[in-house]
Parts: C-alpha cells; structure tokens; sequence
C-alpha cells in the first residue's frame, strides 16, 4: 500500500502497533495525521468533517495494518510478542473479572441490577477467540 514495513519498527514498550523508526515513517506519520487536524478548522459542516475524517482514518488504519503484516519478525520475537500479549490479555480479563465482581457487588449493595455490557462481551467475545484459535491450531 503507501507505507514501507522498513520504515517502522515493532512497539514493544508502551502499547501495541508500531514506532516509527526513519525520517520516513515519521514524514507518513504526519502526512496522515495533518490532514486529520487541518480538515478540523476548515469552515465545513460536521457532517462533512466526520465522513471525511472517518475514511481518512480507515484507509490510514487499513494501510497499517498492511504494513504490520508484512513486518519481518524472527522466530524470538514472535515468541517474545506472543509472551507479552497473552501476559496483557491476563491482566484485561482479571481487571475485567474485578470490574464484573465490584458492579454486582455495587448491584447488590443498592439493590439494583447493573452490569456494564461492555465488559460482559470483553470477556465473552475474548472466550470466543479464545477457542476458535485453539480449535483452529488443533486442526492445522
């Protein structure tokens, strides 16, 4: 696509995605994010601004993606990245698990039934990830 994978290294420290690692990447960097910040001060309709913003967005998220992808990793990496993410993934659903546990303790305590969808299908949609990968890896 437009981007270059040698452009850019792995973020390995401080979140997931990747880190600009030339002049290069960091020219695509800007040359994605100044249309963004400049198309907010035009004088347009809303409606306008954020149809524009949104494919802009799209298109910079699908190119990379593409660029991720095609990054080379030696084996040791994608051990290591493997290790990281599953240790991040154990502290999401136990920060999940406690927000579940404190909302109905909360429910309880005011007599009231509430609990946050959103962390319900967290843990759900990541139950089911979670088991199509291993019945998936078991079939290869």
């Amino acid at each position: 696509m437009i981007g270059n994978p040698k452009w850019f290294s792995i973020r390995k420290y401080g979140g997931w995605g990747v880190t600009p690692n030339c002049l290069q990447g960091w020219l695509y960097i800007l040359a994605v994010a100044a249309p963004i910040f400049l198309l907010q001060i035009v004088p347009v309709s809303e409606s306008l601004k954020t149809g524009i913003t949104f494919t802009w967005a799209l298109i910079f998220s699908v190119d990379l993606i593409d660029i991720m992808i095609r990054m080379k990793k030696d084996e040791r990496e994608t051990i290591h990245e493997a290790k990281a993410e599953r240790n991040a993934m154990w502290f999401m659903i136990g920060a999940l698990t406690i927000g579940i546990a404190y909302q109905t303790a909360m429910g309880i305590i005011k007599q009231t039934n509430e609990i946050d969808p959103v962390i319900m299908i967290a843990l759900g949609g990541a139950m089911i990830v979670k088991t199509i990968t291993h019945i998936y890896l078991r079939n290869k």
